[in-house]
């Protein structure tokens, strides 16, 4: 008994042994994101107890654990939650993984930001890993087809060119097109500036589409709104530094199959034949021993690198960001090129109920944009003779070129052009702003910031004197020997806001009010001067090298001052019941006393029902309804657009000899009721999430009316002016958005899945009183202009005669309308449709042709990662736009003495009676040039935009390195591979329809890259 006794006592005194052991068992550890920057403040607590503990500024944890078989949970606000089983461990490092759905809950709203549950206007935030991942130049080529109404288009391959950018598609005229761009808190409505950015020192950007999101802006947000927000330190977080790298070749995306020297040689000899005229003498009965292809002698394999160091640090009270980057480009057209060097400091410090900051970033951006015209090179290397060799040792400049005996020899040798012409565009460029903030009360802050922007930029063209042939005449376009033009231009912005904010709770009502007062200034001046001649050379490439000018000099000064007052409340209910009404009242000096003001203004509610009661049980994580209306301006046309101007062309002679210059009346005429251009915006739209947010969905209806459209309308000569602005009519806007996002992470493996589609459509509702339509200018190079803005057609509308294949026999011509202009029409020759009937072609028979408007704009990302792998899909597309294919009018319309496309070799004959080629004659003995739908396409496509795969490596790797936060290395391809129907250079064409005659070509990259963090 005694015994027994004894073993149960022994038994109790090692189970409380037992239990003392692991009540009193201390772990510690340290808690970090995944870049390894440690997370002060997450919370860590022993699951089913409220045992607890919260790490320290460097992350650091320790915790005495109470039960037996502890399990530790760990939660950071943004940050996935995570949970471990002790076991026998004590020393932890925990690694916390962001949560972009939390993370994404705040969005930038204009000045402020605010829940993305409690946002009632049309917003969507693109996050900086949507852009830093992405190796290009520039930030808008990273966003394409990730914004559901947000277009962008790159028309131009050009190394530094800027891309069209649109919200929900173009309402206006000739007024500016482009959205307003606010980079941290200042305004600018300069796209150039986004060159200047490096996409790497981006945060994250926020597109503001309809009315209530943008009127905060007032005036000069009716063509939407895009935020930018970069990169700064975060208070607490230990000194941080990354360095990435990329680099490698980029081609042109697509060449035209042009017919080779034998085969030029055998049609040109059959058009002359069939058109009575002489044979090109280098062409007739010789045997050709050149065979020049022009596209591989301007296009070449060029390349892009980028170099990038930027690092953080923080102490108690602030912290810093600071990069420095330089971007190097070679243009994959010979003698063309972009470089950039950027630098950006942004810190933030505060002192009790004071906050202080700053961002300055300074650019340098250099441009080698090689010959420049209203036809490119491009454009003359299709056009030029493949019997022609490209160079010549014998000629003054090395070059060879077309003479008499090539036949039409007016023309651009492309080559020489390219490298013999030194353009070039240096760009410094200051973006700063200052801030000061106090909490006057408990809610209320008042808010100073003070920005401005300065750049100053040198145009510079120099080509010495050079010679093409053997006749001794000077080059196309270079009758004068050696010119140099210049041009120096200084552009200066500052901007002073000054706002009070106020937010309160009371119960379940929360408030939010903000008032200010902003006023901002832009100058700009540039003087510009051209040479020719005299001692100009290559050693002296200097405006005193020849006193001999081209044209006068000039200096224009242009001013513009805007001052607004801002006002906006925001209140919700319970988090449920939401309300925003926007006022700003916006003043510019574009106009007149009389019609300077204008008041703009805009109200949303929204409804976020999934928190309502009888949502409990539904399969919706949220759900919420909103609606917006409201009223926006547009002031972006010439600073004097309400001015009369003078022409300062004409010269009078006095005393037999005397020249004195004089001014005249005869330039813009004065227009003193020129008023705000006005748009009026509806917005219905409905968040939701399921599947535990995994799967979430956006639809969007919108209406926008532009109404007062600023236009510079040309005037007939006979006026003796050349324009006046006016407010010539109403545009609208209407279409459906749409965005859903699937994702969730299955052990190892994540992935998410986004799509996005906008369907609009455009329309003229109505043009002023005597304006019954309005064309493009209509160039030298075309009979008929191709654009017409019509009330009940598209914005962007072709104009022209509509075809209807081609005449096959005489009968059929016979039959026919009379030809235009009488013109002998054959069989082989187009035939065009008589539209009204009277049995001629004339110019009433022309009519719309086609609709440039791109209808559906779509894209989609694949992300997809597995332990260290990571892989991004990008796509890209747009459908049912319209264009004039003018490459192709060209290339197959026997233009002049031009090269043409291999086409041309299935042309009409008797014996080959095509429908697709037409026969073979001059251009100016048929009617086949005339601009019709022969040469209109559809210019739909769809594009890998980007194809990336990357490894980083894990901690015990990194640990091995030396403690190393990030080690990624990556392969990307950029426009990898496009389906089109489109038979041009690329189907990413111009909004207005209208392909520029020899455009930059697109270029396809493949990069390697490295990203370090330490």
């Amino acid at each position: 008994m005694i015994i027994k006794k004894r073993l149960f006592y022994l038994l109790l005194l090692m189970l409380c042994w037992g239990t003392t052991q692991a009540q009193d068992k201390m772990v510690s550890g340290v808690i970090t994101d995944q870049n390894k920057q440690p997370l002060p403040g997450t919370n860590v607590v022993e699951k089913g107890t409220s045992n607890g503990t919260i790490s320290n500024a460097d992350g650091e944890f320790s915790l005495l654990l109470t039960t037996e078989n502890p399990v530790l949970e760990f939660s950071y606000i943004g940050f996935l939650e995570q949970e471990i089983v002790v076991g026998q461990q004590k020393k932890f490092v925990v690694t916390l993984e962001e949560n972009l759905d939390e993370l994404d809950e705040v969005v930038v709203i204009g000045y402020g930001t605010q829940k993305k549950e409690n946002v009632t206007g049309a917003i969507t935030k693109v996050g900086k890993d949507a852009i830093e991942g992405r190796p290009v130049a520039d930030f808008q080529s990273a966003l394409q087809g990730q914004v559901a109404g947000l277009q962008i288009t790159g028309t131009d391959g050009q190394p530094g060119a800027n891309p069209s950018i649109r919200i929900r598609g173009t309402g206006t005229i000739t007024g500016g097109s482009d959205p307003l761009y606010v980079i941290d808190g200042v305004i600018l409505q300069d796209g150039d500036a986004f060159s200047t950015i490096n996409p790497s020192d981006i945060e994250s950007v926020n597109v503001l589409k309809d009315a209530s999101a943008a009127a905060i802006y007032g005036a000069r947000a009716a063509n939407g709104v895009i935020i930018i927000t970069t990169k700064r330190g975060k208070v607490g977080a230990k000194p941080q530094f990354n360095v990435n790298i990329f680099g490698g070749p980029k081609m042109i995306t697509n060449k035209l199959d042009m017919m080779n020297s034998s085969q030029y040689q055998q049609v040109m000899n059959t058009v002359k034949d069939n058109s009575g005229l002489p044979r090109i003498p280098n062409l007739d009965g010789t045997t050709l021993t050149t065979d020049t292809d022009w596209q591989d002698e301007l296009y070449q394999t060029g390349y892009q690198q980028s170099y990038e160091i930027s690092g953080s640090t923080s102490g108690k009270n602030g912290s810093i960001y600071a990069s420095i980057n330089h971007f190097d480009e070679k243009g994959t057209m010979i003698n063309t090129g972009f470089s950039r060097t950027s630098l950006r400091i942004n810190s933030d410090l505060t002192v009790k109920r004071f906050k202080f900051g700053n961002t300055i970033s300074y650019t340098r951006s250099n441009y080698n944009l090689g010959y420049i015209g209203d036809r490119g090179s491009t454009f003359w290397a299709l056009a030029y003779s493949p019997a022609v060799k490209v160079t010549n040792p014998d000629n003054l400049g090395g070059y060879q070129g077309a003479g008499p005996d090539d036949g039409d020899y007016n023309l651009i040798q492309p080559v020489a052009t390219q490298n013999l012409l030194d353009r070039n565009r240096i760009i410094n460029r200051v973006i700063a702003s200052v801030y000061g903030e106090v909490e006057i009360l408990h809610g209320l802050n008042f808010k100073t910031n003070l920005a401005a922007d300065v750049s100053n930029s040198h145009h510079k063209m120099f080509i010495p004197e050079f010679y093409l042939n053997d006749t001794g005449e000077p080059p196309y376009l270079f009758p004068r020997g050696a010119e140099l033009d210049e041009e120096r231009n200084e552009r200066t912005m500052w901007l002073w806001e000054n706002t009070l904010n106020y937010k309160k709770t009371f119960g379940k009502h929360n408030i939010g009010l903000l008032a200010g007062y902003t006023m901002q200034h832009n100058r700009r001046n540039w003087m510009s001067a051209s040479v020719y001649g005299g001692n100009l050379s290559s050693s002296l490439p200097i405006l005193n090298g020849s006193s001999t000018t081209k044209a006068d000099s000039k200096s224009p000064l242009y001013d513009k001052n805007t001052l607004s007052y801002i006002g906006r409340a925001i209140y919700d209910y319970d988090g449920k019941y939401m309300a925003t009404f926007n006022f700003r009242r916006d003043g510019s000096s574009v106009f007149t006393p009389e019609n300077r003001f204008h008041n703009f203004m805009s109200g949303s509610v929204g409804w976020l029902i999934s928190k309502e009661s009888f949502m409990e049980n539904s399969p919706f994580d949220m759900l919420k309804l909103r609606a917006s209306y409201g009223s926006l301006g547009n002031d972006q046309i010439n600073e004097r657009a309400t001015q009369s101007l003078l022409n300062s062309v004409p010269r009078y002679v006095f005393n037999g000899g005397t020249l004195v210059p004089t001014v005249a009346p005869g330039g813009q005429v004065f227009n003193p009721g020129l008023v705000w251009e006005k748009q009026v915006q509806t917005n219905i739209g409905i968040d939701g999430a399921v599947l535990k947010n995994r799967l979430s969905f956006t639809v969007d209806y919108f209406q926008k009316v532009s109404d007062d459209l600023l236009l510079d309308y040309t005037l007939p000569t006979t006026t003796g002016y050349d324009n006046v602005f006016v407010n010539a009519g109403e545009v609208q806007n209407k279409g459906w958005e749409f965005t859903v996002n699937w994702g969730d992470k299955k052990g190892d493996f994540t992935y998410n899945i986004g799509a996005n589609a906008t369907f609009i459509n455009n329309e003229v509702t109505r043009l002023a009183e005597g304006l019954p339509f309005i064309t493009e200018k209509k160039g030298a190079n075309w009979e008929f202009t191709r654009n017409r803005i019509e009330a009940g057609h598209s914005l962007y509308s072709l104009y022209g005669f509509k075809t209807d294949g081609i005449y096959q026999s005489q009968s059929e011509v016979d039959a026919g309308p009379t030809p235009y202009n009488d013109v002998d029409t054959q069989p082989g020759d187009i035939r065009y449709v008589d539209i009204n009937g009277d049995g001629m072609i004339t110019d009433e028979d022309r009519t719309f042709i086609g609709d440039a408007n791109q209808s559906i704009t779509y894209g989609m990302n694949i992300n997809l990662g597995y332990k260290g792998f990571d892989f991004n899909l990008q796509l890209q597309g747009v459908y049912g736009n319209d264009v004039f294919n003018s490459t192709r009018y060209y290339t197959q319309s026997y233009h002049r003495d031009f090269n043409m496309t291999t086409d041309v070799l299935n042309a009409w004959t008797p014996e080959n009676k095509s429908q697709t080629q037409p026969r073979a004659i001059a251009q100016q003995l048929a009617n086949n040039n005339l601009i019709s739908d022969w040469w209109v396409e559809k210019a739909s496509y769809l594009r890998v935009k980007n194809l990336q795969f990357g490894y980083s490596l894990n901690d015990r790797a990194l640990s091995a390195l030396g403690g190393l936060t990030r080690l990624r290395v990556y392969a990307a391809g950029q426009n990898l591979w496009t389906i089109t129907n489109f038979t041009g250079l690329d189907p990413e064409v111009p909004l207005n329809g209208i392909l520029p005659d020899g455009p930059y070509p697109m270029s396809r990259s493949f990069i390697l890259g490295l990203q370090v963090g330490f």
